[in-house]
């Protein structure tokens, strides 16, 4: 195989591969700034009414039936 055509195979591989490195450089950014970014707010209030549920809460009817004494 002659030396140009090996030269240009490699500059193919190497653009090929710049391109990837770029596609994942894209990808890790989006996901640092998915694990980064705030809550959304109705979140937060989900979460903040989730914290003071002072509700009982049964796994089972047999469960229910022992607090009430049924």
């Amino acid at each position: 195989m002659p030396e140009a055509a090996i030269l240009e195979e490699i500059r193919n591989d190497l653009n090929f591969l710049k391109e990837k490195v770029t596609l994942i450089e894209v990808s890790l950014n989006e996901i640092d700034a998915d694990l980064h970014k705030e809550l959304n707010p109705d979140a937060k209030k989900l979460e903040k009414i989730e914290k003071e549920d002072k509700r009982i809460h049964f796994k089972n009817m047999e469960e229910f039936d022992k607090h009430f004494g049924v």
